[in-house]
């Protein structure tokens, strides 16, 4: 059973300022989800495991979606970070039996499952 993850339980509760903002691009839609903030590791974790194949669908609102692409833009001491998804198809190949996997696999903290 694969095991994606949840965009909302990676974000940043702690209050830190070191975190970056994210925001999330669906089937060309950039008004589906709400930007969040995230620590820089959990944006490193992502993106290693995007680039290395690891990651090829992400979870929005508990709805699985193809994460298609992962851009980092940095503006002087700003940092924005942009997830590029679009809607399941059969070529996919996706199951219907997926589960949320552990925030802590990357990087975020332990998350109660409630979203928020």
């Amino acid at each position: 059973m694969p095991s994606l993850p949840e965009y909302h339980s990676l974000r940043a509760n702690d209050g830190n300022a070191e975190t970056v903002t994210v925001s999330v691009r669906i089937d060309g839609n950039a008004h589906m989800m709400p930007e969040i903030q995230m620590h820089p590791r959990v944006i490193a974790r992502l993106v290693e495991a995007f680039c290395s194949g690891e990651l090829d669908f992400m979870s929005f609102n508990e709805h699985p979606k193809r994460l298609t692409g992962i851009s980092v833009k940095r503006g002087g001491r700003t940092s924005a970070v942009k997830l590029t998804a679009r809607s399941l198809t059969e070529k996919d190949g996706l199951t219907r039996d997926w589960q949320t996997a552990d925030p802590q696999i990357y990087g975020g903290a332990p998350w109660n499952g409630q979203m928020r």
